[in-house]
C-alpha cells in the first residue's frame, strides 16, 4: 500500500503527524549515523525534541487551524528550516547533498501529483547514488551513510510532496468552495427572481381571483337586478327553451294567467294558449321571421278565455344557435271590451246622425237654413279633418304604449294633437267670418311656411298614408323646400289652407299617386306649389271650383273647401293660380308677400299677461274647463278660487275679494250674463271675463251681455287668457 493510500485512511491531521513522525526519525536516524552512533551535539538533540513535541501539540489543534492552507504552508516552511538548521550543525553533509535535498524539495513543490514526487525522488536518488560511485567515492553503495540518505531523501520527498499536495487540494477546495458560493449566490439569486414572480404570480392569481369574485358578484346581481326588473314589469314576461317549455315567467305573468312560476316552469307553452295550433302558429311565425307582434288568445288557469297584445322574438346563443324564444304581452280584454263597445256607440250615433239628418231635411225649408246647412257640413267636414290628427296620435300614444318611452316621439305627437286641437278651434271660429269681415288693423304675425309645410303633411299623414294603405292605395307626399324669408300671417289659416289642398289631392287620386310640396322665394313674396298626379279637371270646373258651394264630389262634397282657401289667400293679400288638365293632375300656386321687420315683435308682447298677481273668481259648471283655466291661471302665479255655477259664483264674489271674475255663459241656476250683471251693481268697475263656447258667434253677431268686459271663446289658450286678464286690468 502506497504512502498516500495510507494517508487517506486517517484524518488529515493524524496523517501529518505520522508522516512528520517518520521525517523526524529519519533525521535523527541519518545523524546518529553520519555521528557513528556516538552522542548528538545538544543543538541537535534540542532540535529533534522540540520537532516531537511540535508534533504532538499539533495533534491538539482544532480542526479549523489544521485544515488550514496557512498551517500546511507553517509546517513546510518550520521543517525545512530547522531540517536544514540540522544538517548544518552536524557539519557531515557535503554541497552536494544539499542541492540534492532542496531539488527534492523543488519537485515536491512543482509536482502534480504525489506519485510524481515519489517517482521523481527516485530517479533523483538513483542519479545521485549513480554520481557517487562514477565520481571514485570511496564509501560503497552498500554503506550505511549511503543507504540511510537515500531513504531520509525519499522520505522528505514524500512528506514535502503530501504537504505541498494538501496545500494545493486546500487552495483548489477553497477555489471550488468560492464557485460553491457563487454558484449558490446564483442560485440564491434566481431563487429570489423566481420567488419574486411566484411572488407577482401569486398576486396576479390573487388579483384575477378577486376579479373572478367580483365579475361574479357583479354578475350575480345583475341577475338579481335583471329578476328584478323582469318581476316589476306590468306586462307579462314568458321565455321558453328549445323545445317550448316554459323557463321564465314574471309576477305580471302569475296574475294574469293564475299560474305560480313553480307550476309552470318546464311545462309546455301551449299551455297557455286557447290550444295547440294557436301556440304552434305564434313559433312558427317567430321562426319564419324571427319575431312576432299581434294579438292573441289566452287560457288562464280557471280556463277563462282572455286577449293579449304579444312581441316574441327569437333568443341565440353567441353561435347564433337558437336557444329559445322570449315573449312580452298585455292583456288587452278591457281595450277589446271598450272598442267593442266604442263600435256600438258609433253605431248608434251613426243611426242618431241619421236620424237627425232626416229630421233636418224635413225642418229646413227656408233656402236661409239650407245655406247655413251647407256651411255647417263644410264646418264639420273641416273640423273631422282637424280631428283626424288628434284621434290618431292619441291612439298611437294609448294602443302602442313602447310609444311612450320614446320622449321625442311623444313631444312631436302632442305638439301635433295641440296644433290640430288649435286648428279645429280655428274652424269654429270662421263660423263668424260669415257675419263681419275681418278688422283692417288685425295683425299678421311673422310665419314660418317650411315649418307649417312640413306640420300640414304630418298633421294630414293619417288621411294620405294611413287610410289610402287601409284602402289599398299608395300615396306619397314628396317636399322641396327652400330657404325663406318670413311671410305676414296666421299659422293656424295658412295650415288650414295646406290641409284643405292635401285632402282635395288625395281625393283626386283614388288610384293612388304623388303629392308635390314646393316652396321658393321670389323677390318680395314666396311661392309655394301644391301639385298632384290625380284626375285633373276640366277647364270648366276650373273656373267654377273656387265658387261657394260649388263641388264635384256628389253627397261627399260641401264646395266650402276652395272657397274657404281662397278667402285665406286673400285676407293675407296674396293671390291663387290654379293650373289643370284632365288625367295630368293639378297644380295650385299660391304667392305670399313677405313680412315687413318693423312687426318682427308683436308675438311676444301678446303673450305677456299682467305684471302683478291676481285675485281671480272662476266660475263653470264643467270640471274639466274649470280645472284647466285654474291651472293656467295658478301656474302664472293668480290665487283662484272656484264655483260650479252662478249662484255659488256670486255667494262667493260677495264673501270675497277678486280682481277680476272669469265666468261661463251657459251654466244651471245663474247664466253667465246674468252673473256679470249682478256683479256690477254690486261693484261696477270689477272686470268680467265672459269665457264661452258661443264666444266666436257672439263676437261675430257684434252681442256683448251688460256686466261683461270681454268675450273668449273655447277652447282658450293660455296665451289668449293672458291677454284678456292684461286687457282688463289696464296693461
Amino acid at each position: 500500500m502506497t504512502v498516500q493510500g495510507l494517508a487517506e485512511r486517517f484524518s488529515r491531521s493524524r496523517a501529518v503527524a505520522l508522516l512528520r513522525y517518520t521525517l523526524i526519525i529519519a533525521i535523527a536516524y541519518l545523524l546518529l549515523v553520519e555521528h557513528k552512533f556516538s552522542s548528538l551535539p545538544t543543538s541537535l538533540i534540542v532540535l529533534i525534541v522540540a520537532a516531537l513535541v511540535s508534533n504532538v501539540m499539533m495533534a491538539r489543534l482544532p480542526a479549523r487551524i489544521t485544515d488550514s492552507t496557512a498551517f500546511y504552508a507553517g509546517i513546510v516552511l518550520g521543517d525545512t528550516l530547522w531540517i536544514t538548521a540540522a544538517l548544518l550543525i552536524s557539519g557531515l553533509f557535503h554541497a552536494e547533498f544539499f542541492y540534492l535535498y532542496f531539488f527534492i524539495l523543488l519537485l515536491a513543490a512543482i509536482g502534480e501529483s504525489l506519485g510524481l514526487i515519489v517517482v521523481g525522488a527516485v530517479v533523483v536518488c538513483t542519479a545521485y547514488v549513480y554520481v557517487v560511485s562514477a565520481t571514485g567515492d570511496s564509501t560503497p553503495l552498500w554503506s550505511s551513510g549511503l543507504l540511510i540518505r537515500i531513504p531520509f531523501l525519499f522520505t522528505a520527498a514524500a512528506f514535502y510532496g503530501y504537504l505541498v499536495d494538501r496545500v494545493r487540494r486546500e487552495r483548489q477546495r477553497a477555489r471550488e468552495g468560492a464557485q460553491t458560493v457563487e454558484r449558490l449566490r446564483e442560485i440564491q439569486g434566481h431563487l429570489a427572481e423566481r420567488a419574486l414572480e411566484m411572488e407577482r404570480a401569486n398576486r396576479e392569481l390573487a388579483n384575477e381571483i378577486a376579479e373572478r369574485r367580483r365579475a361574479e358578484a357583479a354578475l350575480q346581481a345583475a341577475k338579481e337586478y335583471a329578476e328584478t326588473l323582469i318581476n316589476s314589469s306590468l306586462n307579462m314576461i314568458i321565455s321558453v327553451d328549445a323545445d317550448r317549455n316554459v323557463v321564465e315567467f314574471n309576477r305580471a305573468a302569475e296574475e294574469a294567467f293564475g299560474y305560480t312560476k313553480a307550476e309552470i316552469l318546464g311545462e309546455p307553452v301551449d299551455l297557455l294558449y286557447t290550444g295547440p295550433s294557436e301556440g304552434s302558429q305564434v313559433s312558427s311565425a317567430i321562426l319564419k321571421h324571427g319575431g312576432f307582434t299581434g294579438e292573441i288568445r289566452n287560457r288562464r288557469k280557471n280556463g277563462e278565455i282572455f286577449y293579449s297584445y304579444l312581441s316574441a322574438s327569437v333568443v341565440r346563443d353567441a353561435n347564433g344557435e337558437i336557444m329559445g324564444g322570449m315573449g312580452i304581452s298585455r292583456d288587452i280584454t278591457e281595450q277589446k271590451r271598450a272598442e267593442e263597445s266604442l263600435r256600438e256607440s258609433n253605431r248608434r250615433l251613426e243611426e242618431a246622425l241619421a236620424e237627425l239628418k232626416a229630421t233636418q231635411q224635413q225642418v229646413l225649408q227656408q233656402e236661409r237654413l239650407r245655406a247655413l246647412g251647407e256651411m255647417a257640413s263644410g264646418i264639420a267636414h273641416d273640423f273631422n279633418n282637424a280631428l283626424s290628427p288628434v284621434l290618431g296620435f292619441s291612439e298611437l300614444l294609448l294602443d302602442l304604449p313602447e310609444n311612450l318611452d320614446d320622449n321625442e316621439k311623444v313631444t312631436r305627437y302632442l305638439r301635433m294633437i295641440n296644433t290640430a286641437a288649435l286648428d279645429a278651434a280655428n274652424v269654429v271660429r270662421r263660423l263668424r267670418e260669415f257675419y263681419r269681415s275681418r278688422e283692417e288693423n288685425e295683425i299678421l304675425l311673422p310665419v314660418n311656411l317650411n315649418q307649417l309645410v312640413e306640420q300640414a303633411v304630418s298633421l294630414t299623414q293619417p288621411r294620405w298614408k294611413d287610410q289610402a294603405l287601409a284602402s289599398g292605395i299608395t300615396i306619397r307626399v314628396e317636399t322641396d323646400l327652400n330657404q325663406l324669408p318670413l311671410v305676414g300671417g296666421n299659422e293656424a289659416e295658412i295650415r288650414e289652407v295646406l290641409t284643405n289642398l292635401i285632402f282635395n289631392a288625395v281625393d283626386a287620386m283614388p288610384q293612388g299617386g304623388t303629392i308635390t310640396l314646393r316652396t321658393r322665394p321670389d323677390d318680395a313674396h314666396v311661392v309655394l306649389e301644391i301639385s298632384d298626379t290625380g284626375t285633373g279637371m276640366t277647364e270648366e270646373v276650373r273656373q267654377r271650383c273656387l265658387e261657394p258651394f260649388f263641388s264635384t264630389k256628389g253627397k261627399r262634397g260641401t264646395g266650402l273647401g276652395l272657397s274657404m282657401v281662397y278667402g285665406i289667400i286673400q285676407r293675407h293679400h296674396g293671390t291663387l293660380v290654379i293650373e289643370s288638365e284632365p288625367g295630368e293632375g293639378t297644380t295650385f300656386t299660391i304667392r305670399l308677400p313677405v313680412q315687413k321687420e318693423q312687426k318682427a315683435g308683436t308675438r311676444r308682447q301678446e303673450t305677456e299677461g299682467p305684471s302683478r298677481r291676481l285675485q281671480i273668481l272662476v266660475v263653470d259648471d264643467e270640471p274639466p274647463v274649470r280645472a284647466v283655466v285654474t291651472d293656467y291661471l295658478t301656474g302664472d302665479g293668480h290665487s283662484v278660487e272656484s264655483a260650479t255655477n252662478g249662484s255659488e259664483g256670486l255667494q262667493k264674489f260677495l264673501g270675497g275679494w277678486f280682481d277680476v271674475v272669469v265666468t261661463d255663459q251657459a251654466m244651471p241656476e245663474m247664466a253667465g250674463d246674468q252673473l256679470a250683471a249682478a256683479i256690477k251693481r254690486v261693484a261696477p268697475n270689477k272686470p268680467v271675463i265672459l269665457l264661452t263656447g258661443f264666444g266666436d258667434l257672439m263676437i261675430a253677431a257684434g252681442e256683448r251681455p251688460g256686466g261683461v268686459d270681454i268675450i273668449l271663446s273655447k277652447p282658450v289658450t293660455l296665451n289668449a287668457l293672458r291677454q284678456a286678464l292684461a286687457k282688463v286690468m289696464g296693461e
